[in-house]
């Protein structure tokens, strides 16, 4: 793994921090707390400067709240100048990152992304007969704080940028040995960063040609079943010796059967939307309406998020279920 330096530098350069900021504010403009920094430049955004330089790091103060995407989650929202802070820091690093991960890798990737990993499973899905299916339990959760800082060491060689790194990390719920917060555009990356070693010993000790992963959720592909046997034996083993994680039960199947992931439903030549994506495709519309008939969204909003959710089922062939359940809902008569 090359090692690099010279970067911590370049987190303060001006162009950077305002680069930073931009990126913090977009569609958060009219929040308070955006506000209320914006007021205060050019100020507030050099104090985001100086902690990195002076080595404060970030303010560690966090918005937790809850959600329902599809499973219960908690988010942990960093204060908006932590938010600057992580957006300086991964502006720099990001290259670094991305010169690590394999191809293969799809989350949190530009020219990457969700439609890049259905086109990549939907391409295996196609060759190969068996399919062994992975998944970390409670992955954010359970990330060991340590074993993700050591192997940080082999990616930067510079102590004032590692230094930062820890800061990041260990700035919410200071103290514990385990856990990166949901919400956070670092943990997203260092999360990808940290798999990404399975990811290579896959590809690279175990050859295994077909395979994706989207953040957590993994997928091998084989035209032989005991090919893929052998490799849920040594990834378990991996996992838990060299990463410190767990896995869910592996699933080992044919491809002719259908395998689900990231919300779709995947057979040889065919995608179309998993069982509970077409629950919550229901549920969302039907919100959409309610809302329009309510009050609490106007026309041109319930339309944007209708376009919105169209576009989220588009790589799958699913026209007849979209067109059934958009003709059942009718607008209100006043929006008629």
């Amino acid at each position: 793994m090359k090692r690099h330096i010279h970067l911590f530098h370049r987190l303060t350069e001006w162009q950077n921090l305002e680069h930073a900021l931009a990126l913090s504010m977009r569609g958060k403009q009219d929040r308070a707390d955006v506000r209320e920094f914006t007021a205060a430049l050019p100020h507030s955004l050099q104090d985001v400067g100086t902690r990195i330089q002076n080595g404060s790091g970030p303010r560690g103060e966090f918005r937790e709240f809850h959600i329902r995407d599809p499973k219960p989650r908690v988010i942990s929202a960093p204060c908006f100048a932590d938010r600057v802070l992580h957006h300086a820091l991964i502006n720099v690093c990001e290259p670094a990152f991305e010169q690590w991960l394999i191809r293969q890798t799809f989350a949190c990737r530009r020219g990457l992304g969700l439609r890049a990993a259905i086109l990549e499973a939907s391409r295996w899905t196609a060759l190969c007969a068996w399919y062994l299916q992975l998944d970390v339990r409670h992955y954010f959760e359970t990330i060991p704080r340590v074993k993700l800082f050591e192997k940080l060491q082999r990616l930067f060689g510079e102590n004032d940028l590692l230094r930062l790194w820890w800061q990041v990390i260990d700035s919410h719920r200071p103290g514990e040995l385990k856990g990166m917060p949901i919400g956070c555009l670092t943990s997203q990356h260092l999360a990808n960063f940290y798999l990404g070693f399975l990811d290579r010993f896959i590809k690279e000790q175990l050859l295994t040609r077909g395979y994706a992963r989207y953040m957590d959720d993994m997928i091998l592909w084989s035209a032989d079943k005991d090919t893929l046997l052998r490799a849920r034996d040594e990834v378990l083993r991996f996992t838990t010796a060299d990463l410190g994680l767990e896995l869910k039960t592996p699933m080992l199947q044919q491809t002719r059967h259908g395998l689900d992931f990231l919300g779709f439903r995947f057979h040889p030549g065919w995608v179309g939307l998993a069982r509970r994506s077409r629950r919550r495709f229901k549920l969302r519309v039907r919100q959409c309406h309610a809302d329009l008939a309510t009050g609490l969204r106007t026309e041109a909003e319930t339309q944007q998020r209708l376009t919105a959710c169209l576009a989220a089922t588009a790589p799958a062939k699913c026209a007849r279920f979209r067109q059934r359940l958009l003709a059942g809902l009718t607008l209100p008569s006043h929006h008629r």
